[in-house]
């Protein structure tokens, strides 16, 4: 038999903190052992790690896989002054311009009507921009006439579902994005992601396998294709936790985000009173959903940024739960951004995992407290939900913000800004290093249906590790990481040096 031996490797998590030997059989861990205390024979393949250190892949549990892929090719609009910006459109040789970035407030020369700055200057042709959040967009004439609005009346500012609309109406083909999508996971140390995109990317996806690089997908389908879909026949999910690719949840939108006052409160917004944010789904037809997708054995797993949201996601997830039978499915609270103390009973008994994106604080520390009040010291609850038993797992959701895994660590760990200055937001909410990593990790294999084992590098389980030059828990962001070598399955899948 044939193994692959790292020699003289460093690995974490690991209570001795000896040089030990990794040896792998058929893409499994088939055990780890003190350094040298194995004979090897002349058939094994070694590596001498020389004392660097050997950590599990990263599970990136909430992003958007194939979006995050085009959005590299867009236009970035962030930072950019008017003039930059005319310049930009008017030079662009796209026939649909689209870009990402602004923020509040975008600049003076734009408004109040940014529909007819983009007809100036994107000389008629389509022309969308994202704010940092997406869930707002400023577009030309020509998307809102190809979206069903009348162009001559509007502003060209579209929130929440239509802004969605008018992205479905231009939005590229993302067929071709596979293959990139991986190979990006994979150098940032991913080797399992869970992407809430379309239909078009569940087709990409299917049509070509990213088991052909060495990583997993798990895929959400929209509420409304689920719905459309069962007018005909209601579909069941496909793929198993040992396929390449599977679609286990159906992904409801609640609310919107924090950033646009769009979050649905229980109570006012403390500096926008009389507004508590924007309920996109509630009520029976919620209800409705839940009870269809659990007794077809989907899982649930549901937007919600605000308190309301959040509570509303967890009754949804207790009544998709009481039809769900012979599959066993996580339900998830996707973001999770605000949490009522008085609603953690609830979630607890409604079973579900709680979906977090640290790496949010970077953003939204700045208007966190000022729109929140005294509510923000329950923002992004990790510690909260942890001392309470709930599970959490974690995402970055790229491309809102960087893939980077352990930049989201570090938000975690810290709730500091980026560059770990100012104090922390949230202290009360902070965890510790491997609570961290594990929800990264071992403790997000079952949440993302991946394969019994995965992330622990245990005997039997997938040979899906990255290789550093430094202790994992000194580590900030992926710059630092001094990360080498990826393997999924035993093999090889990136290294330092290679063309990106």
């Amino acid at each position: 038999m044939t193994r692959s031996v790292f020699t003289n490797v460093l690995r974490y998590p690991c209570s001795s903190g000896e040089p030990q030997d990794l040896f792998i059989s058929n893409g499994l861990v088939q055990g780890w052992y003190p350094s040298g205390s194995v004979a090897l024979s002349q058939d094994d393949i070694v590596h001498d790690m020389n004392g660097h250190w050997i950590c599990s892949t990263f599970v990136d549990s909430h992003l958007h896989l194939l979006y995050t892929e085009q959005y590299h090719r867009q236009i970035q609009v962030q930072n950019l002054i008017s003039t930059q910006l005319e310049q930009i459109l008017s030079e662009s040789l796209s026939e649909t311009i689209i870009g990402h970035g602004w923020r509040d407030p975008f600049p003076e020369t734009l408004g109040p009507d940014p529909r007819r700055f983009l007809d100036t200057y994107g000389n008629g042709r389509p022309v969308l921009l994202w704010n940092a959040d997406f869930h707002r967009v400023l577009v030309s004439s020509a998307v809102l006439e190809l979206s069903g609005f009348n162009a001559c009346e509007h502003s060209g500012i579209l929130v929440e579902l239509e802004a969605e609309k008018a992205w479905s109406v231009i939005k590229p083909d993302p067929a071709q994005d596979v293959p990139g999508a991986c190979q990006r996971l994979l150098r940032n140390g991913i080797s399992a992601a869970t992407t809430f995109d379309r239909g078009e990317s569940i087709k990409a996806l299917t049509e070509t396998s990213p088991g052909d690089f060495g990583v997993y997908v798990r895929h959400g389908v929209p509420e409304e294709e689920f719905i459309e879909s069962c007018k005909n026949e209601i579909p069941k999910p496909w793929g198993s936790r040992h396929d390449d690719f599977a679609a286990r949840w159906i992904k409801i939108f609640l609310d919107g985000t924090l950033g646009s006052r769009t979050a649905w409160m229980k109570s006012d917004y403390s500096d926008d009173p009389g507004n508590t944010g924007v309920v996109r789904r509630s009520g029976e037809s919620l209800t409705q959903t839940a009870i269809t997708a659990g007794a077809a054995g989907w899982g649930l797993a549901i937007h919600a940024i605000g308190d309301a949201a959040v509570a509303e996601a967890s009754r949804a997830i207790s009544v998709a739960r009481s039809r769900r039978e012979s599959v066993t499915i996580s339900d998830r609270i996707e973001h999770l951004q605000l949490l009522d103390p008085a609603d953690i009973p609830r979630i607890r008994s409604s079973g579900a995992v709680a979906s977090l994106q640290p790496c949010h604080l970077y953003e939204d520390r700045q208007w966190m407290r000022s729109r929140w009040g005294l509510r923000s010291d329950h923002a992004i609850p990790f510690r909260e939900l942890l001392d309470e038993s709930i599970p959490v797992i974690t995402g970055t959701d790229a491309p809102v913000e960087s893939l980077d895994p352990w930049a989201d660590i570090y938000a975690a760990v810290n709730r500091m800004d980026r560059n770990g200055n100012e104090k922390a937001e949230g202290p009360n909410q902070r965890v510790q290093f491997r609570e961290a990593f594990h929800s990264k990790t071992a403790g997000a294999a079952e949440a993302n249906y991946l394969p019994e084992g995965y992330g622990t590098l245990a005997s039997g389980s997938s040979a899906d590790f990255q290789i550093l030059d430094r202790n994992p828990e000194a580590v900030t962001c992926l710059e630092d990481s001094g990360l080498s070598q990826v393997y999924t399955r035993g093999v090889l899948r990136w290294s330092k040096g290679e063309c990106e």
